[in-house]
């Protein structure tokens, strides 16, 4: 094979190769994003959860105040039934006493519930508490990966750099500026294959004559078409190896 055409497919490889590293870390900063908003959802569902257990415990107090009001209330009332002076003043006091005795017993009870409600609430917390904790961890976890991942690629990337220097260095100034020019016109894609006598840049049935020079690879073709630099890959000899 020609050194030229040679230099100029290990550069196509590489410079596809830093392509799709680069692709790679664009989506790496994406994946971040998503990890850093599954924090936030998960933060924000456990402040719901906690507003639900304030709220229950502010009841709870507005419910213990009216209980003692009524409390208080009931006392104040039997104290009075000592200064009352007729048996009518005092049946009242009694009945008196005897509603607000009933509606001590159904606050009371209102009271049980929303006592069960906070004990169930703070459960339901302690509980989400230690997922958001281990959610976080994994969390934690992949984000780490995909920075070191981030750090790993950049490496790559900079040795791949290196080589190619190296090959530019061995391609001719003439190819390298049309190699250029190729890259730019046909999005990272300057040096293709053609496979079956069709170039696979543009799928362009190369005419006989040209497919079989081209296959020889001892000279620098174009495709007739989109003008890629073309190169023959000797296929495997697979009917062989299956004999």
């Amino acid at each position: 094979m020609s050194e030229q055409l040679n230099t100029l497919i290990k550069l196509q490889n590489i410079d596809s190769l830093i392509l799709s590293l680069k692709q790679k870390l664009e989506i790496i900063p994406l994946e971040i994003k998503k990890l850093d908003e599954k924090i936030q959802e998960i933060d924000k569902s456990f402040e719901n959860e906690r507003k639900k257990v304030l709220n229950l415990e502010k009841i709870k107090k507005e419910k213990e105040r009216q209980i003692e009001d009524i409390n208080e209330k009931i006392r104040k009332f039997k104290e009075k039934t000592s200064q009352v002076k007729t048996n009518k003043e005092y049946q009242a006091l009694l009945k008196e006493i005897e509603l607000i005795e009933e509606n001590l017993k159904k606050e009371e009870e209102n009271f049980l519930i929303i006592l069960y409600k906070l004990e169930e609430a703070n459960k339901n917390l302690n509980q989400f508490r230690s997922k958001i904790d281990l959610d976080k961890k994994e969390i934690d976890k992949q984000k780490k990966e995909l920075e070191d991942q981030k750090v790993i690629i950049n490496q790559k990337i900079e040795n791949l750099r290196e080589d190619r220097k190296k090959l530019i260095a061995e391609l001719s100034s003439e190819y390298y500026e049309e190699y250029r020019e190729l890259m730019k016109k046909h999005k990272g894609l300057a040096v293709v294959e053609v496979k079956n006598s069709v170039c696979q840049g543009c799928f362009l049935h190369i005419p006989p004559q040209l497919y079989v020079e081209i296959k020889i690879n001892q000279s620098i073709y174009h495709c007739p078409q989109c003008g890629r630099f073309l190169y023959y890959k000797a296929e495997e000899k697979l009917e062989e190896a299956k004999v």
